[in-house]
């Protein structure tokens, strides 16, 4: 019998999308700082192109991790947060 493994989707919020590198930066240290319950290892900057860093968060493999912070997020203020999978 052959067995495949299903591959599962990593998953991830996206916070925001600059075009400064050091606006990303600085969102990222701001969030870490200001939102005690979040893990800020979970908090990434992605260089998307020459131009757009993205603040990410993740990758989330349960659900319940993903909304948790999700609503940490909307709660801090973020009006539009994205979901993201396979970055």
């Amino acid at each position: 019998m052959i067995r495949i493994k299903k591959k599962i989707d990593k998953i991830y919020i996206l916070i925001g999308t600059f075009y400064s590198t050091d606006t990303a930066k600085f969102l990222k240290q701001r969030i870490a700082k200001d939102i005690p319950n979040i893990d800020d290892k979970k908090l990434k900057i992605k260089k998307v192109n020459n131009k757009e860093t993205q603040v990410i968060s993740g990758p989330y493999i349960s659900v319940n991790s993903l909304k948790n912070d999700y609503i940490m997020l909307k709660n801090f203020g973020f009006e539009e947060l994205d979901i993201l999978t396979d970055e």
